[in-house]
């Protein structure tokens, strides 16, 4: 695909009142910018000598241009030290004759100098149909400069060097591009053209929601406005074409983003599950793009089904020594209780980060290795499902944790969180022989939709929180503060793999109870997710659920099979287990009789 950036120049000339026409537009790839400072493998140390750099505009970039003329060149000098003098030049070679060419130095006006520097042709240079040109520089060195001026942009044809006068150009093009670009005039100049700069789809296309969703990022390279566009998208192996048209306007030089949605209804199977969907921006409102060229990227996505609910698992590192944690943890009780979240996010408090405290476990300590940032740690932080995505606004790119400003903002990273497809599901129950037992049985299903939705065997670990601790000395917080979601006993730090059957599979795993723990508040957190031991950016969560205490079953050995009333059925009589009828449960074990005749044991306490 063609990459040639093309920027029109804030060179205007007016038309009529109110009004105004481009006149100019500049040709190169460093797309208007240039790196204030030299860049290591790009200088000699070599005295009065020449240095000297290009791009080539092909013929397929110059096409649109053919009639027009170029009367200057910008170039972007990262350094003007040990610099006098400064030419640019045309060439149909790198080393053939100048075409056309100019010269500044430290005696001209303008003087050359640091940044962006423009040169005018001693005579203007008209673009023929059917050729390519290099559009170079070289620049006069008393002793060594770094003067060249390579922004991070490599693509094809973009950095041609000559680092001395006696030295072999080469093709650095794949380590950047020079900042260097053509100024072009002249009554010929395209009017219509638009740039597909870049695609994205969602990943993974779910049969059953049957809507695909789509963002684009486009250029107008021409010198009128564009008010409107389709977006022609085909898919592989799909005879229909499905079009969005994008009523948005972009102004010369402008780049826009714009979203659609798709319904590819014609995929009704899963195979394969890997597709491509290739998007042309076509039919401008205001005649046809003079340049199609650049008009169509692809993007790959995959094929499933259907998918599960996804639950997101927020964990936070916070500490009694921290006096910042108890306004985080304002933030997660505000977002925890809105409504749409109902269900739909766990949590668990690790409590370490900035020291410890007394609620600390050993794998509390053991996740601080989630922050990745050379052994630096702090709190509050959360993790959004392990991931480390743009939406999230992480402190690092190699880490997961993320700094939380708001309770709208750790809102609206679930809610762009949740829109991600989960591939595996989770069932949690928990059983307890007693009210007052050592230890807690808990048993996790579910299935998968594809085997690998990981890159690693998936694990998964259980863990045991509790709710309303009342905190010793919690820097930072106000009367009536209490812990939540503390994390009191984990399956494994790093969890188990999974033994899959088939598509299924089923997990327990054993969860020591402390005498102190009080019960009621009390529940369990399942979580799925990829584990690659060398990378912390890369162990994302796949899926999570929970249970609370209300929901274990308690007590299954004795005839107790749930610690509360049913709700849904209507209640008859209440009585205490020596038979005697109460008016209303009372301290210890009842007996509930319900209006259908069944019975149920209840635990008060």
């Amino acid at each position: 695909m063609r990459r040639l950036f093309l920027t029109i120049i804030a060179l205007l000339a007016l038309v009529s009142a109110g009004s105004a026409q481009v006149s100019g537009v500049s040709l190169g790839y460093c797309n208007g910018e240039m790196k204030n400072s030299g860049t290591d493998g790009f200088s000699t140390t070599e005295k009065d000598t020449w240095v000297s750099a290009a791009i080539y505009l092909t013929e397929d970039n110059l096409k649109l241009f053919a009639g027009n003329h170029i009367d200057s060149l910008r170039v972007g000098l990262a350094s003007s030290l040990n610099i006098d003098s400064l030419r640019v030049w045309v060439r149909s070679s790198l080393d053939g004759e100048d075409l056309a060419s100019g010269a500044i130095s430290k005696e001209t006006d303008p003087k050359l100098a640091k940044g962006w520097n423009r040169i005018a042709l001693d005579n203007p240079y008209t673009i023929s149909e059917g050729q390519g040109l290099y559009i170079g520089m070289s620049y006069h060195q008393k002793s060594t400069s770094v003067g060249l001026s390579v922004v991070p942009n490599p693509q094809p044809n973009a950095l041609y060097v000559q680092l001395g006068s006696n030295a072999e150009w080469t093709d650095r093009s794949s380590e950047g591009a020079l900042a260097i670009e053509a100024l072009v005039y002249g009554d010929k100049l395209p009017k219509y053209n638009l740039k597909l700069e870049s695609v994205e789809v969602q990943p993974v296309y779910v049969i059953d929601k049957g809507s695909m969703s789509v963002t684009a990022t486009v250029k107008n390279l021409a010198t009128m406005t564009i008010t409107g566009f389709d977006a022609v998208c085909k898919i592989d192996g799909v005879d229909e074409t499905y079009t969005a048209h994008i009523d948005e306007a972009i102004a010369y030089d402008e780049t826009k983003t714009v979203s659609f949605t798709i319904n590819p209804s014609a995929i009704t199977e899963d195979e394969p599950e890997n597709r491509t969907v290739t998007i042309t921006i076509d039919n401008l409102n205001e005649g046809d793009d003079e340049d199609m060229s650049d008009n169509t990227l692809s993007a790959a996505f995959s094929v499933v089904s259907h998918d599960f609910s996804r639950n997101v698992l927020i964990e936070e590192f916070t500490t009694e020594q921290c006096p910042n944690c108890p306004r985080v943890a304002g933030y997660m009780s505000e977002v925890l209780g809105m409504e749409r979240f109902n269900g739909r996010v766990n949590m668990i408090c690790h409590h370490s980060g900035y020291y410890t405290d007394w609620l600390t476990i050993p794998s509390d300590n053991s996740y601080l290795w989630f922050y990745n940032m050379g052994g630096a740690t702090f709190a509050p932080g959360l993790l959004v499902d392990r991931a480390t995505r743009p939406y999230i606004s992480n402190n690092s790119e190699t880490s997961p944790i993320y700094s939380p400003a708001s309770a709208d903002e750790i809102a609206n990273v679930i809610d762009t969180r949740m829109l991600d497809v989960a591939f595996v599901s989770l069932k949690v129950s928990a059983e307890m022989d007693s009210i007052n037992a050592n230890e807690m049985t808990v048993t996790v299903t579910g299935e998968r939709i594809k085997e690998n939705f990981t890159v690693y065997p998936p694990r998964i670990n259980v863990v045991l929180i509790e709710n309303d601790i009342k905190p010793l000395s919690q820097a930072g917080s106000t009367q009536g503060f209490m812990h939540q979601h503390v994390s009191r006993a984990v399956n494994s730090t790093w969890g188990d793999e999974i033994v899959w059957d088939g598509n299924t599979y089923t997990y327990t795993c054993k969860l020591a109870l402390r005498n102190d723990y009080v019960r009621e508040n009390l529940g369990v957190v399942a979580y799925i997710w990829d584990y690659d031991e060398n990378d912390a950016s890369k162990c994302e969560v796949a899926n999570s659920s929970s249970i609370s205490f209300k929901d274990f079953s308690v007590g299954t050995s004795t005839g107790i099979s749930t610690l509360g009333v049913d709700t849904k059925k209507e209640v008859s009589a209440y009585y205490t287990i020596g038979g005697e009828r109460v008016s209303q449960p009372v301290k210890g074990l009842n007996i509930v009789k319900y209006t259908d005749g069944s019975t149920r044991k209840i635990l008060i306490r």
